[in-house]
Formats: C-alpha cells, sequence, structure tokens
C-alpha cells in the first residue's frame, strides 16, 4: 500500500491510495472523492488517506477484506496501531505504546468515518458503524459541553472502542519564550513571521497564503480570505476562517522591514511570504520551508515551539487579558464557541497565582478575626 500525490483536472493536489500493483483502493478512492466535494481541507483528506493506509496495511496483515471486518479485527486494529505495525501476542508495557491515545484515536475515527459512508452505500451492504456505538445520556458522559445544562436529558452515541486519553492543556509558550525566538531570527521575514503567527493567533496554512493587498497597513488590519489551494498548497481550514484581525503598529512595521528587504522588482508573486535564498528564490513560502525555518529556530533559542503553539499562546494571553469568550472566537475563526475553550485552561503560573491571591485573603481574614 501507498500513498499517492496527484493533480485534478484544476490543478489541485489530491491524494490516492493504491496496491502494490498500483491499482487504486476503489472505496477508499470513492470516500475520499465524497469528501473532497463536501469541501474538506487538503490536509484533511491527506490525512484520510494516511490513516486507511495504515488501515489496508493491517488487513492484510491479518488476511481479511475490508468488507468482512467485525468489532473484534478493529479492536486487533487498535492493538496493532500500539505495537507500531507489529501483530502477533506481542503486548508492549505501560506507556511503550509507539503511538499515542490521542493519535490513536484520531486513526479510529477516520476508519468510524470510512464505515459509516460506506453503510450509506446499498452495493457494499455494511453495517459495521451501527455496531461499533452504543447509546448513552448526556449524564453519563465524562464531559459537560456548553449547552449540558438544556442537553442533559437527551441521548448521544458513544464509540464502543476508544481508547482513554490523559487530560492535557494545550501547549504554549511564554512571551519570554517568544523574544528569545525573535532575537535569533536572523532575517527580516523570520521576524515578521514569527510575530504575526504569535501576535494575530493565525495558523500557518493561513499566514502562507496571504497576499500582499491583504495587509491593510493603514488600518492596521489583516483580512484573511478564501483563495482556495494555493501554488504553495496553503489554503484556509474552515468555513468560518476568512476574517478581519487587527494588530499593532510594531507588526505593521515588522511588514515594512520585510517587504522593503525581500520584495524588489525581481519577484513575481503576490504571496506575502517568499523564499530568500536558493534556485527558486522570490517563489511562495511553502509548509515544508515553514518547518525547516521552525526547527533552525528551536535549536538557535533553545526553545521548544511549533507555529502552532504560537497560536495557542496568542489566544491564551488574550483569555488573561479578559476577552470573552465570542470575541476569541472571532479572531480564532472557529466553527464552533466551544472550540475556543480549548484557550481557557489555566497553566501551573495561573494555578500558582491563584492561589496565592487565595492565600493572602484567608491571611489577610484570619488578622481581621484575630483582631
Amino acid at each position: 500500500m501507498r500513498v499517492e500525490t496527484f493533480k485534478t483536472g484544476k490543478g489541485m493536489t489530491r491524494y490516492i491510495l493504491v496496491d502494490s500493483l498500483g491499482v487504486p483502493i476503489e472505496p477508499v478512492l470513492r470516500f475520499l472523492r465524497f469528501k473532497d466535494n463536501c469541501g474538506r481541507a487538503r490536509n484533511t483528506m491527506k490525512a484520510y488517506c494516511f490513516h486507511l493506509k495504515f488501515y489496508f496495511e493491517y488487513l492484510e496483515t491479518i488476511g481479511i477484506a475490508f468488507e468482512e471486518v467485525g468489532i473484534d479485527e478493529l479492536a486487533g486494529f487498535l492493538r496493532w496501531l500500539q505495537n507500531g505495525g507489529l501483530h502477533g501476542n506481542i503486548v508492549l508495557l505501560p506507556g511503550a505504546s509507539t503511538r499515542s491515545a490521542r493519535t490513536i484515536n484520531v486513526y479510529l475515527s477516520t476508519i468510524f468515518t470510512f464505515y459509516d459512508y460506506l453503510s450509506r452505500h446499498e452495493e457494499y451492504r455494511l453495517r459495521l458503524s451501527d455496531k461499533l456505538t452504543r447509546t448513552m445520556p448526556a449524564s453519563k458522559r465524562g464531559f459537560r459541553d456548553f449547552l449540558y445544562h438544556i442537553n442533559m436529558s437527551k441521548q448521544f452515541e458513544a464509540r464502543i472502542i476508544k481508547l482513554k486519553e490523559p487530560k492535557t492543556r494545550p501547549k504554549s509558550i511564554k512571551k519570554t519564550d517568544v523574544q528569545a525566538v525573535l532575537s535569533v531570527c536572523h532575517t527580516s521575514r523570520d521576524r515578521f513571521l514569527v510575530q504575526l503567527l504569535w501576535e494575530s493567533g493565525m495558523r500557518i496554512g493561513e499566514a502562507l497564503a496571504l497576499w500582499l493587498e491583504d495587509i491593510e497597513p493603514d488600518a492596521r488590519r489583516i483580512h484573511v480570505r478564501d483563495r482556495g489551494e494555493l501554488e504553495n498548497l496553503s489554503e484556509i481550514k474552515t468555513i468560518c476562517s476568512p476574517r478581519k484581525i487587527d494588530v499593532s503598529s510594531e507588526l505593521v512595521n515588522l511588514f515594512f522591514d520585510y517587504i522593503s528587504d525581500a520584495h524588489n522588482d525581481d519577484v513575481d508573486t503576490n504571496h506575502v511570504f517568499i523564499k530568500l535564498s536558493g534556485l527558486r528564490k522570490g517563489a511562495p513560502f511553502d509548509y515544508n520551508d515553514a518547518a525547516a525555518l521552525v526547527r533552525r529556530l528551536r535549536k538557535r533559542a533553545g526553545v521548544h515551539f511549533t507555529a502552532h503553539m504560537l497560536r495557542h499562546s496568542s489566544f491564551s494571553e488574550l483569555r488573561r487579558l479578559g476577552w470573552p469568550v465570542e470575541q476569541l472566537q472571532a479572531r480564532a475563526g472557529h466553527v464552533f464557541v466551544q472550540s475556543t475553550y480549548v484557550y481557557l485552561h489555566s497553566d501551573d503560573e495561573d494555578l500558582r497565582r491563584e492561589w496565592e491571591r487565595s492565600e493572602r485573603q484567608m491571611n489577610l481574614q484570619k488578622g481581621k478575626e484575630e483582631q
């Protein structure tokens, strides 16, 4: 099994799963075409394709067709992922899985979605997706959603096969670490990109998709627009991503510094971020270039971070400044208000400051009682 990349008639990059003879896997092809027609992002469909690649490799290992899979075989796929693709009675020690519980659950989610799609086609006559869920009241779920007081009496479907995930806070970095990263940027482009991600909270794909006309210096505003898939494969993620983002005069000054340094008469592109050297100098900056830049900056600054951690850090900081959830949602370009709550978790320093504040209040109250 392997994933092949191809260009559509409209020049769009898409992915397909083929077997060892180069023959496309028909049900996967139809599933990906359906998701493409539904407007899923290119990176999402790429992830679907690779998840299904591992799944069909597992089916080859156990010698069973995808139509014959039952709940036991699907549970075996979970163990197979935990063992890093090894099959048999191998049992890894606790915590020794080659993939995290969250990653494995993402794989399983793709498989559930795949079989749910197949169940709606009479020719496949599959009802596996119905056997993988059970009905439960909202009050029995392990969390309370945004409208719990309304939905608590309703029934929900829960997946039977799923790993428990440890509770983790969204990863972010401190202001001082951001300054450390900015201090080791060797070019005005790198400084502008890091400051942009940190201050605006944009996704890296949205930043790479920016055109020069999207930045409005006088109004200190950036427009995130949907132009579909671009030359450097960048694109927006969701239907709520197009938006206007207010920024500081400091960021606008960094933009002018970068433009005056890099965008000369030899540059023939509207993309804001471009390559500064090499055979393709002046071409749009892409995902691989951004990933390589982050690796270089991590090494120089001695700070572990990713482009998406800068986004998390930006909204976590705005939350500390008192921004309401609705405004965070609009600035982030989120579809649901609930998804914005990922930025509302307190880190260890927040908890420590809150405890020290409470301790001072308790000591003050104790002093008044003693008087």
